[in-house]
């Protein structure tokens, strides 16, 4: 976990008892049009946000998956709240609250588009 040490802030409690150091999680929800939430392992999201200079475009929050395509899962810094944000648009504008917890997240994810 030395790479999550340096980030600055604390990951929500979920998160951190959710996934292992090294491995990711998928939840498929083929059921709804097959929509999916990738969440990134432990050991390699520091060095995934800093990919995605994450600092300079998503200001305020820190990526921690993906769903679809161009959507990233983040939570935001200041209040550990869990946000959808578009790879590609306007940060805060285009972040969407989806709630404090993965029951919330993953209830968001099945509700039809």
């Amino acid at each position: 976990m030395s790479g999550i040490k340096t980030i600055g802030f604390s990951l929500p409690d979920w998160y951190l008892a959710l996934m292992s150091h090294k491995h990711e999680k998928i939840y498929d929800f083929e059921q709804e049009e097959g929509k999916y939430l990738h969440l990134w392992p432990i050991a390699e999201v520091s060095e995934i946000n800093q990919g995605y200079n994450a600092d300079e475009n998503f200001p305020g929050f820190f990526l921690v998956g993906t769903y679809e395509i161009g959507e990233a899962c983040a939570i935001e810094k200041e209040t550990g709240n869990i946000y959808t944000v578009p790879f590609i648009g306007a940060i805060p504008d285009d972040a969407i609250y989806v709630g404090k917890t993965l029951e919330e997240l993953t209830a968001y994810l099945q509700e039809p588009w």
